[in-house]
């Protein structure tokens, strides 16, 4: 009985009878663990057939990624969603290979493979290989109980110059998308937030997020939740946002009735044609590096974009309109308000004051 040998990566591995063939050849399956107790417990229990390879030597990847991804069903719709693209698009040589005739040899081939596809947009990026093979790989530990030491590409480290938000709110002011804009460069909201937002969750000049729309294969899909708890949050509605929601269309129910595709390509094509590169979701970008620039402390600037950290424990909502928020409110409305009125008094004398 062959015993487990640490490799050099520091995890445990060992190569196990899976079965014969028709041929009378023998096939073994190498098992790895992040030590040598579970390496062991691992092996024992392929021995002893309770892994299913052992039972069904005919189930292939894609078997074993489709068994995941119904296990997986209460996860986010979205979450889904995008596992079953990447069962369409991803690997599909892979998909095809029997279980038990993987090895880390055929595995880090594929992924080799893998990152030259080419997609809409020309190669795949190191990230979305990252996330094929991260459900791949969870969907093998999950439903057979394999593990494999497979190298991925380095997700290169990008480098983005943002303009100045005044860049911005010249550049929607006026257009049929200044709304949603301005909701994510003065509040940080994020496209799914936008869109979920209903009339109704304005009151007494707070607005609530307490819910997003999402596209699940290609159709509007409401959730009563955020991605994290953090990012149902409380904002209070600077008379500007305020007025542009005023004009909106009320005979709707939501206050931006545009899908995900009208919203991110009329913005694209608004910033190619004032020679920007930059997509809906930098602005909560911005929004972020004006925190930063105007010294909001941590807790409020992590408050206000929803963003979730280790040491954030729990929900702050209680304690969302205390005087040091009011404040910290104050400073964000004065510094957007500021640029708004220079606009204006720009446009109505010709020169800014």
């Amino acid at each position: 009985m062959a015993k487990p040998k640490k490799t050099k990566s520091g995890n445990w591995s060992v190569k196990v009878y899976a079965y014969q063939d028709a041929d009378g050849k023998q096939h073994y399956k190498r098992i790895t663990a992040d030590t040598k107790a579970q390496c062991e417990l691992l092996a024992a229990q392929f021995r002893q057939g309770t892994r299913k390879p052992a039972e069904d030597p005919q189930k292939t990847v894609g078997q074993v990624v489709d068994e995941y991804i119904e296990l997986c069903r209460v996860l986010s719709p979205t979450t889904v969603s995008g596992y079953r693209k990447i069962r369409r698009t991803g690997f599909q040589d892979l998909m095809q290979v029997r279980v038990v005739d993987l090895d880390e040899k055929i595995l880090q081939q594929a992924v080799n493979t893998e990152a030259d596809r080419r997609g809409r947009r020309g190669r795949i990026s190191p990230k979305t290989l990252s996330n094929e093979w991260g459900l791949i790989s969870s969907a093998l530990w999950h439903i057979s109980r394999v593990k494999y030491e497979i190298r991925l590409p380095r997700r290169a480290r990008t480098f983005k110059d943002y303009p100045e938000p005044k860049v911005i709110m010249d550049m929607v002011e006026g257009t049929d998308i200044e709304l949603p804009c301005m909701l994510a460069l003065w509040l940080s909201f994020s496209m799914s937030e936008i869109r979920g937002l209903r009339f109704s969750d304005i009151k007494d000049d707070i607005i609530t997020i307490n819910r997003v729309m999402v596209d699940v294969d290609g159709h509007p899909t409401v959730k009563p939740n955020a991605k994290t708890e953090t990012r149902n949050r409380r904002h209070r509605l600077p008379a500007y946002l305020q007025q542009l929601i005023d004009q909106a269309d009320h005979s709707k129910e939501y206050i931006v009735p545009l899908n995900h595709s009208q919203i991110h390509g009329r913005f694209r094509r608004l910033c190619r044609k004032n020679g920007l590169d930059l997509t809906f979701h930098d602005l909560r970008h911005i929004n972020a590096s004006v925190m930063l620039q105007l010294n909001i402390p941590e807790k409020y600037a992590m408050e206000r974009g929803g963003w979730k950290t280790p040491n954030v424990m729990k929900s702050v909502y209680q304690h969302t309109f205390t005087e040091e928020r009011i404040a910290v409110d104050d400073k964000m409305d004065s510094y957007f308000e500021t640029l708004k009125n220079r606009t204006i008094q720009q446009d109505s004398s010709g020169q800014t004051h």
